[in-house]
C-alpha cells in the first residue's frame, strides 16, 4: 500500500496530498484511503505529478463512486477538454469567473471535476475555493433561521444577477437554451449527508417567495458570508499540478485571466462521464479580451 501524506491547506477546506504517483499502479487500499481523504477535506491537490487523461478520469471516477471500485466503469473514457486562454478551442478563455458549482443549474451538479496544469506560465492566476459545508456551519444563527425551507432558483446563462461592481471583466457564455433548477438552500450533500449553504454568485438567481429586493439583499448577505476572503482558499497553479474536488461541497471561481497574459492551459476532466451530453454547450463568449 502507497502511503499518502495530507497537509491541510486550511482548517475547512484542502489537502495538498504527496506519496501518489498515478502513473504507478495503486492498490484498492491507497484508492480507499484516498476517497477517506476527498471525503473529509473535499479538495486535493497533487503537485509535480504526470497524469494522462485516462488516468485523470479514473481518480474521478473512483472518487465519485466513494472508493467503491465496482462502480468505476471498466472501460474509463480518454476524453477531455481544455480550459485555456491560448488553445483554440481552449473554454472559459479570458475574463472573471465568478464562485460556482459547475452545471449548478441541473439535476446532475453531483460531480467530481478535475484540472490538471499543461501550462501556468508565471504569474498564473489562481483558481479559488469555498466550502460550502462550512459555510452552513458557521452561517449566523439568525441567518439559518431565516432561510430554513427556503428554496432558490439557479439559471445556466450569464454570469451573475447584473449588479455587480466588475460587470465588464466577466466572462459571459451564451447558450443555445438556458435551463434552470430550483433547490433548498440548506442543501444534504448527496454522499455525506452534510449541509450545504447552496447558493452561488454565478447561477443563483432568486430567492422563491421573497420580492426581488428581499431576494438580492439575502443573497448578498450569504454571499458576503460564503466567501469571506479569509475563508477562501487559493490555488496558485504550476505546471504539473492536479487538483480534485467535490463540485458541490467546494465551490470555485478565479479572478481575471487576460487573453494575451502569460499562458493557462489546463485539462479538465469530470466524473460522471459525459455531463454535458443532455445539456447541449455554450457557444460564444461576450466579454473584452485584454
Amino acid at each position: 500500500m502507497t502511503k499518502l501524506q495530507l497537509r491541510s491547506l486550511s482548517p475547512w477546506l484542502g489537502a495538498e496530498v504527496t506519496g501518489f504517483d498515478p502513473s504507478g499502479d495503486i492498490d484498492d487500499d491507497t484508492w480507499h484511503e484516498l476517497s477517506r481523504a476527498f471525503n473529509k477535506h473535499a479538495l486535493l491537490v497533487f503537485r509535480d505529478v504526470e497524469i494522462t487523461p485516462k488516468m485523470q478520469r479514473t481518480a474521478a471516477e473512483v472518487l465519485y463512486a466513494n472508493g467503491d471500485l465496482s462502480k468505476v466503469p471498466a472501460d474509463v473514457s480518454d476524453k477531455f477538454t481544455l480550459v485555456s486562454n491560448k488553445e483554440p478551442e481552449g473554454g472559459a478563455p479570458y475574463g472573471r469567473l465568478l464562485f460556482h458549482a459547475d452545471m449548478m443549474w441541473s439535476n446532475i451538479a453531483d460531480q467530481v471535476p478535475t484540472l490538471y496544469a499543461l501550462e501556468a506560465e508565471q504569474p498564473s492566476v489562481p483558481t479559488m475555493f469555498s466550502s460550502t459545508t462550512h459555510g452552513w456551519n458557521t452561517l449566523p444563527e439568525h441567518l439559518k433561521a431565516r432561510v430554513a425551507g427556503l428554496q432558490a432558483t439557479h439559471s445556466a446563462g450569464p454570469q451573475g444577477r447584473g449588479n455587480s461592481a466588475y460587470e465588464e471583466e466577466l466572462l459571459q457564455p451564451k447558450w443555445e437554451k438556458v435551463h434552470a433548477i430550483t433547490t433548498p438552500i440548506a442543501l444534504p450533500h448527496p454522499r455525506t449527508g452534510e449541509t450545504m449553504l447552496y447558493v452561488g454568485q454565478q447561477h443563483t438567481r432568486e430567492i422563491l417567495g421573497l420580492s426581488q429586493a428581499e431576494s438580492d439583499a439575502l443573497l448578498d448577505e450569504l454571499f458576503e458570508h460564503l466567501y469571506r476572503p479569509e475563508l477562501v482558499v487559493e490555488h496558485h497553479w504550476r505546471k504539473g499540478d492536479f487538483v480534485i474536488w467535490d463540485n458541490q461541497a467546494a465551490q470555485h471561481g478565479r479572478p481575471y485571466v487576460k487573453g494575451d497574459g502569460p499562458a493557462r492551459t489546463l485539462r479538465k476532466v469530470h466524473a460522471p462521464a459525459d455531463l454535458m451530453a443532455q445539456y447541449g454547450k455554450s457557444v460564444t463568449y461576450a466579454a473584452a479580451d485584454s
